[in-house]
């Protein structure tokens, strides 16, 4: 068994998007050091690991989604690194590494990635830790465990730039058929802003990687809408930038 860096480790802030709530999650792995009295998200983490010596950092990210999710080839990028000397500062978290790991832990400097995974794909296969892990809604996600709190502003703020930017597929979060409406939504709910339908679909129509299939909604209770696909190959070819309809 390989031996852990007791100052370096990984965080991974796993975005998923839930078209039924219109909301915008995170996927978090619940501790149980808290009492339940104990206010806030003390016990919630994001799913992360101390590095392993004979490991780089992606390889260890990798590992972390895979064993926590069981998916593979997941968008996942990294996006930050977090050093502050007090970011385990309380006596219970700073215990509860020591004993998860098996280490002593003086100053822990993280690097964090986000990854982008439709929630209808989760499928954990690791059972002695898949019921600790759950979905959150973002706006909910207040005082969570070390300083993950802050991990997440910085996370949102990272996958903002790199949607207006088209640095990134944020249409692994959809499903693989979706309507005009849920793309909107997707945008809406990662942006933080309401945008004009009108001009949106004006825009988004212009975009050869957003493919009409001919086909519409089943079992819908309203009237059923065109269903669309992401052609990943057209996306990365394309030389246009969404970024001038956002200014």
């Amino acid at each position: 068994m390989s031996e852990y860096n007791p100052s370096l480790s990984v965080d991974c802030v796993i975005f998923g998007l839930d078209l039924n709530e219109q909301a915008l999650k995170i996927l978090v792995y619940e501790r149980d050091i808290f009492h339940n009295e104990y206010p806030g998200n003390k016990n919630l983490k994001f799913p992360g690991s101390l590095v392993a010596e004979d490991k780089n950092l992606d390889d260890s990210a990798y590992q972390v989604l895979n064993e926590l999710t069981g998916l593979k080839n997941v968008c996942l990028k990294q996006f930050h690194a977090f050093g502050n000397p007090d970011r385990i500062k309380n006596g219970e978290e700073k215990e509860w590494v020591e004993r998860h790991y098996g280490v002593n832990i003086h100053r822990v400097v993280t690097v964090a990635y986000y990854a982008l995974i439709r929630i209808d794909k989760l499928n954990p296969d690791q059972s002695m830790i898949k019921d600790k892990l759950r979905w959150i809604n973002v706006d909910n996600a207040n005082n969570l465990a070390f300083d993950h709190s802050h991990i997440l502003e910085h996370a949102r703020e990272a996958l903002q730039m790199d949607m207006i930017l088209q640095n990134v597929i944020a249409f692994e979060l959809l499903p693989e058929k979706f309507t005009f409406m849920q793309l909107q939504s997707m945008y809406e709910l990662i942006l933080g802003t309401n945008l004009d339908k009108r001009n949106f679909r004006k825009k988004m129509s212009k975009a050869d990687y957003i493919v009409p299939l001919g086909e519409k909604q089943n079992g819908v209770a309203h009237k059923p809408a065109m269903l669309y696909a992401f052609d990943r190959k057209k996306f990365e070819k394309s030389r246009e930038t969404i970024s001038t309809f956002f200014v």
